[in-house]
């Protein structure tokens, strides 16, 4: 049974380590960091990507930020979805992603969320993490707002994650009492027998000589059957957010 359980363990593992391998292949070599006003030295562009890298792969959505000299004519709301779309940004099929978008000639910056992290990076998330990188921005201090805006990004991630688990093993650990209570009530009638005598009728059986003896033991299985379950929802593929201001 040991050696099972530590196989089962080993392949839940391995299946892991394949998946992550595999989604990071599917990424290629997707961009993170789209400086086009020149804010960042070569340095600190580098240590935003990898950070962006490493908080996209992890969450399952594309992390960007990109810097433009002008919106070019149109509207800071107007240029983040155009340069979104442009780019062909956030992954898989709703292209779940989140953009940072700052424009130096209006001094302008927006913050969209597409897909599935509109339902994390809601409009009040957007309000908080621009609170969070407004003075930066407002100091010149480009490299340590975006750095903000990546870790603000991240940490809403995690804490969505933990809403979601922490009830659930609540929940599981409620119910698996509550089956341990009812198997227990269903066991009340059976009384413990120390020896194989007592498990004799009296008068039942006349044995001249007895040996407990280890033949062989039979487990029956049955499967059980699963129950189907189906639920409706709103896709967020069409779900898109923007927020932003003035710095």
């Amino acid at each position: 049974m040991t050696k099972r359980i530590i196989a089962i363990i080993f392949a839940l593992v391995l299946f892991v380590g394949l998946s992550v391998d595999s989604f990071a292949a599917e990424m290629g070599e997707e961009s993170f960091v789209y400086d086009q006003a020149n804010l960042l030295s070569s340095f600190e562009e580098s240590e935003l990507a990898d950070l962006l890298r490493d908080i996209s792969h992890a969450n399952g959505v594309q992390v960007v930020v990109a810097t433009v000299d002008s919106t070019d004519g149109k509207s800071a709301d107007a240029y983040v979805n155009y340069f979104y779309d442009s780019m062909d940004l956030g992954y898989g099929a709703t292209r779940d992603g989140i953009l940072l978008l700052v424009s130096m000639s209006n001094r302008q910056y927006r913050i969209l969320s597409n897909g599935s992290a509109a339902d994390v990076i809601t409009p009040s998330a957007i309000d908080e993490i621009s609170d969070s990188i407004v003075s930066y921005l407002s100091d010149g201090d480009y490299a340590e707002a975006f750095l903000e805006f990546a870790d603000e990004c991240d940490s809403y991630y995690r804490f969505d994650i933990g809403e979601h688990l922490i009830p659930a093993l609540i929940i599981g650990a409620v119910v698996g009492v509550i089956v341990a209570l009812i198997l227990k009530a269903q066991l009340k009638s059976v009384r413990k027998r120390y020896t194989a005598h007592e498990y004799v009728r009296a008068g039942s059986m006349n044995i001249s000589k007895s040996a407990d003896l280890f033949l062989y033991r039979t487990v029956n299985r049955t499967a059980r059957q699963k129950s189907s379950s189906s639920g409706s929802g709103s896709s967020s593929g069409g779900s898109r957010n923007v927020g932003g201001g003035s710095f």
